[in-house]
């Protein structure tokens, strides 16, 4: 039980790295910000646990109790002041906090881990824990969100966090004292690498399906679960010819041609979505896992090496957020246009009355006018309010989504590609992960 729990705690902290995903257009329009400006409540989490995570490992294994307990303690009043925040200065500053007291918590369960069950084990639920955390992240917030309001994803972290705080009572901890040694350089840049890539799958597919293809949070939440359910089932059964480096190689090339697969869709829908998922998720169990094992197994302090893996990866998804939101932002607005002349096209062949067609065309461009200003995409239906509702009128309304769901899908193809190809860089360092053993 209490190895459970402690994997609960590394899954709860990490999860927060991405349950935000599919809260941003709510956080968006109850704050006066910029679209660009809504992204720190994910970047600045990531941010700071990567810069944090290695001075917290080196207390941890001085101090593993403690440090849970404090990582415990800040990470539910920083969860409360999210939740609570009057502002989005707050929101940033609390999810910052946050991320301090989720380095104390991952760290810290590490060490306790270890002496709870001995390295090996403590290594497997402790790469497990975090992989599942942060890939069931987007699909609980959309859940919450959808239910309950985006506030509600971090109250209810609060008491769940806290009801953690007793598994260290009964423990026999000790601190670790021996000397840590060089990281694996080329294991954690092949985390960073892989992480970044990781964004897209993440955070811009649900993206798409909601602010994208008007899927509630709560459905879009279900169907990215395709992505963490795999990466367990992967994880879990992995045949033995791919372990070590071999495995690792073939999970990059899954993942990358999965986010190739995702720039590639034909057309909009939510199905489409699931064989790349499927890929990704393989991809992930593989990657994330054997590469995180390699850089620790065999070494002597494995919770300071255990800070420079999560720094890695939380590195690699602030490297990801940099590099694919202008490219997706600049896409957007360039489809935007062709989305409005292949609008107009729809809106003369259609079979509506000829003295129609130039209000309908001008209400559809104040709809687009209206949804710039407000930093999200153009509500179809909102344009024909008040208009008839035969058939004429829903074929053409029929038409001119099916347009702007081409534009959108074709605006995010850039992005998932350029992810594709930080994954495939992680080949590199992986190479050479050869010249040392597994």
């Amino acid at each position: 039980m209490r190895v459970r729990l402690l994997g609960v705690a590394v899954g709860l902290a990490l999860a927060d790295s991405s349950i935000v995903t599919l809260a941003l257009p709510e956080i968006l329009g109850q704050f006066d910000v910029a679209i660009t400006s809504v992204a720190w409540v994910l970047t600045s989490f990531n941010l700071v646990l990567a810069v944090v995570a290695v001075p917290a490992a080196y207390v941890s294994r001085r101090r593993p109790r403690e440090a849970f307990v404090v990582g415990i303690v800040v990470f539910a009043t920083a969860s409360l002041a999210c939740g609570l925040a009057p502002s989005f200065e707050v929101l940033v500053a609390a999810r910052c906090v946050q991320a301090l007291g989720a380095a104390l918590i991952v760290t810290a369960a590490l060490n306790l881990l270890s002496q709870v069950e001995g390295s090996e084990r403590a290594l497997r639920v402790w790469v497990a824990a975090g992989v599942v955390g942060a890939a069931l992240g987007p699909a609980a917030g959309g859940v919450l969100t959808q239910l309950l309001g985006w506030e509600s994803i971090f109250l209810v972290q609060v008491p769940l966090a806290l009801a953690l705080l007793p598994v260290v009572r009964a423990l026999d901890v000790r601190p670790v004292l021996m000397r840590a040694g060089r990281p694996s350089i080329a294991a954690n840049a092949a985390l960073l690498l892989v992480a970044g890539g990781l964004v897209a799958a993440l955070f811009l597919v649900v993206l798409l399906l909601v602010d994208g293809w008007g899927m509630s949070p709560a459905a879009a939440g279900l169907v990215v679960t395709v992505m963490p359910l795999t990466a367990i089932a992967v994880g879990r059964f992995r045949p033995s010819v791919l372990a070590g480096v071999q495995g690792i190689a073939c999970g990059v090339l899954l993942l990358a041609g999965g986010l190739a697969a995702l720039a590639l869709m034909p057309r909009a829908g939510w199905g489409w979505t699931i064989p790349p998922q499927l890929l990704v998720g393989a991809g992930l169990g593989l990657t994330v896992a054997g590469l995180t094992e390699f850089a620790l197994r065999g070494r002597a302090d494995q919770v300071v090496h255990g800070g420079w893996t999560i720094a890695a990866r939380h590195a690699g998804v602030v490297l990801g957020l940099v590099l694919l939101a202008p490219v997706l932002t600049t896409a957007l607005e360039e489809n935007r246009d062709e989305a409005i002349r292949a609008g107009a096209a729809v809106v003369l062949d259609s079979d509506i009355p000829p003295l129609d067609k130039l209000g309908v065309a001008q209400d559809v461009l104040d709809e687009v006018d209206r949804a710039d200003e407000v930093g999200e995409l153009p509500d179809v239906e909102r344009a024909f309010e008040g208009r008839p509702d035969d058939d004429e009128w829903r074929a053409l309304v029929d038409g001119l989504q099916e347009q702007l769901d081409r534009a959108v899908t074709s605006a995010f193809s850039g992005p998932f590609l350029l992810a594709a190809a930080l994954t495939l860089l992680a080949l590199v360092p992986v190479a050479l992960m050869r010249r040392r053993p597994a």
